[in-house]
Order: C-alpha cells, then sequence, then structure tokens
C-alpha cells in the first residue's frame, strides 16, 4: 500500500492570495531558491497589501528588509519574485526583464488571470496556505 507524505515537498511553501471582490490564487514558493527572502517572507505572513502594477508585472509592498541571494533578470509568466531593493513581491503575467535584480520565489500555480485584472491600489491579502487534511487519526 502506497503512502503519500503528508507534509509534501520540504522546499514548498503553499501560499494563497486572497483578492477583494473574490477570487484566490494558489502560490508556491520554493526555499531552495531564495532561503533567506522565503523565511523572511513566512514570518511576516498574512501580508495585506496594496498593489503596485508595472509593465509586465504586480507588486505587493512588504515591510522586507532582506539582501539580494541567487539574483535574476529574466522572468516567465506566472514567475514570482522579490525585489529587495524595494521590499516588493513580484508576480509576473507576462514574460518580462528586469533593470534590477530580483530573488526567484516560486510560480503562481492557478489564478494568474486575477493578478492580470488588478489595478493600482487594490488590496490583496498574502497568506499560507491551509495545512492539508487527511483521513488518518
Amino acid at each position: 500500500m502506497a503512502t503519500e507524505p503528508l507534509a509534501g515537498s520540504v522546499s514548498r511553501v503553499n501560499c494563497v492570495a486572497s483578492f477583494i471582490g473574490g477570487g484566490q490564487a494558489k502560490v508556491s514558493l520554493y526555499r531552495h531558491l531564495s532561503p533567506l527572502s522565503i523565511n523572511a517572507i513566512m514570518r511576516i505572513l498574512p501580508i495585506d497589501s496594496r498593489i503596485n502594477v508595472q509593465p509586465g508585472m504586480c507588486c505587493l509592498f512588504t515591510p522586507l528588509k532582506v539582501g539580494v541571494e541567487k539574483p535574476r533578470i529574466s522572468f516567465v509568466r506566472g514567475d514570482v519574485a522579490f525585489l529587495a531593493s524595494g521590499g516588493l513581491i513580484c508576480v509576473f503575467v507576462q514574460e518580462a526583464r528586469s533593470d534590477r535584480p530580483l530573488n526567484p520565489l516560486g510560480k503562481v500555480d492557478s489564478g494568474l488571470e486575477l493578478f492580470e485584472g488588478l489595478r493600482a491600489g487594490d488590496t490583496v491579502r498574502f497568506s499560507l496556505s491551509e495545512p492539508p487534511t487527511t483521513g488518518q487519526s
């Protein structure tokens, strides 16, 4: 009898972006991409943040002060990254290159279209998703 691990991946952190007016997007953060950034984000979750819309991406304001780690400048649609110089969690809604290096964080698993419909000033709650429930006792 095969069993699945209860905790899932050690590296993956399942998160949810909840939008005012309805809808949720599922986001996976991966510790191996930027461990210091991911740990700092997890310590302040949940975050209620205003949105800043930039060409090709939506950004959530955070109070984080984390340095650059494993930086990249090229991202594809659905990527999630952290802009250390501005304390922003950025969700890419199209392929883009950044002038500044960003720490890669993970991917949007579902609900990317909700990020595409955001306008500057909209509010999003970014939080950990509920742990999986099992039928075992």
